[in-house]
């Protein structure tokens, strides 16, 4: 059985006209990019548009990429993107084949899967290089390559040009020049792409990696179950489809515990794995930051990969901050009915202080401007 990329095209046909909403805003100007605008081969999540936002005042030779959440939307991310024109850079938020969360993309239940999938997945939807045989990821649909088709639609029309500076002579993105950012799955996309490349810097929401079960690295620890309460820490599930909403007959206590990929270093032959530990990741530790909700699922398990790749906690409400704060965290309730983790990064969710200023934007800006 193979897994595709579960993209949806949902049909949308809209004159040229309206490939590209663009307005001024304070400090610079905002463009909506609908995604088949950029290349007619791109057809999958036509409904998400790109979102580019850029200051009056480029400051920065750097370009900042921001990779968004399962089924989130990039004109959702406005107040990352007026913090990183704040700092000089132009700002990218993609719109992706994010329509299904990584667990979910590839839920074969006729058995357990492989404990490297996370990872491998990752690497494929990130540049559509054929590294699987479960996961069927068509290349133009691939973030970089809808990245590349952004960035040659951009030289062409506002906002002001200049973009070419992004793809080297071969096609392909100047890296040293990208710096990135990811929420949630996002962040489990830009995490690889620092492992292989060197962006300066990177900062993670919430997630820097997948996860996988203990269970799959070491088969030997697996222990049956029939009830979630017969588990210490973990959950029951069977291990070929652990979204079941019932445990069922042949459950077993699963770990959530970081993905392989968390201790690897950069993919230097281009198989999608990783090589080497996590101290030969392309991206240092001293260019990477993360921002996380203490009461958040995920505070269970991201500061494992965090601690992993050198960043240490500070509180995100502490600012001005110490010169070498890479990690920082929150526990600020949410808005309205926004879960923790929601508020971590789409701008109706984001924590807010007794006054309404955004609590983890000093943070944002701590790590967009630290490395100066």
């Amino acid at each position: 059985m193979t897994c595709d990329a579960s993209t949806v095209d949902v049909g949308i046909q809209t004159p040229e006209v309206d490939c590209a909403r663009t307005q001024e805003i304070p400090g610079g100007t905002r463009a909506d990019i609908r995604v088949d605008c950029t290349d007619s081969e791109i057809t999958g999540n036509q409904d998400k548009r790109h979102l580019v936002m850029v200051p009056d005042a480029i400051t920065r030779d750097a370009l900042w990429l921001h990779v968004g959440s399962t089924a989130g939307r990039p004109t959702n991310t406005t107040n990352i993107g007026e913090a990183a024109m704040m700092s000089g850079y132009r700002y990218i938020s993609l719109a992706y084949t994010n329509n299904v969360s990584g667990t979910e993309r590839c839920r074969c239940p006729h058995g357990p899967r492989a404990p490297e999938r996370e990872g491998l997945a990752g690497y494929e939807l990130v540049y559509g290089d054929d590294v699987t045989d479960f996961f069927d990821m068509d290349p133009d649909e691939a973030i970089v390559r809808r990245l590349l088709a952004l960035l040659d639609e951009l030289d062409e029309r506002p906002p002001n040009g200049g973009w070419d500076v992004y793809v080297d002579d071969d096609g392909e993105v100047v890296w040293d020049l990208v710096t990135v950012s990811g929420f949630s799955q996002g962040g489990g996309m830009v995490g690889p792409i620092a492992r292989d490349h060197g962006v300066d810097p990177t900062m993670y929401l919430s997630k820097g990696a997948a996860a996988t079960f203990t269970e799959l690295i070491d088969p030997a620890s697996t222990r049956s179950c029939t009830a979630h309460s017969e588990c210490d820490s973990g959950l029951c599930y069977p291990l070929g489809d652990v979204q079941c909403s019932e445990p069922g007959d042949t459950a077993f206590c699963l770990n959530i515990v970081p993905a392989l990929y968390t201790f690897e270093g950069a993919d230097t032959d281009g198989d999608g794995r990783g090589n080497g530990d996590e101290t030969q990741r392309a991206t240092p530790s001293e260019r990477q930051f993360a921002v996380i909700h203490r009461d958040e699922p995920a505070f269970g398990n991201s500061p494992v990969v965090f601690t992993a790749w050198g960043m240490v906690d500070v509180d995100a409400s502490t600012a001005p901050y110490d010169a070498q704060a890479q990690l920082f965290s929150t526990d600020a309730p949410p808005r309205g009915d926004c879960s923790e983790h929601q508020s971590m990064d789409a701008d109706a969710c984001q924590v807010r202080d007794g006054s309404g200023g955004l609590v983890v934007r000093d943070a944002w800006l701590h790590a967009m401007n630290a490395l100066l």
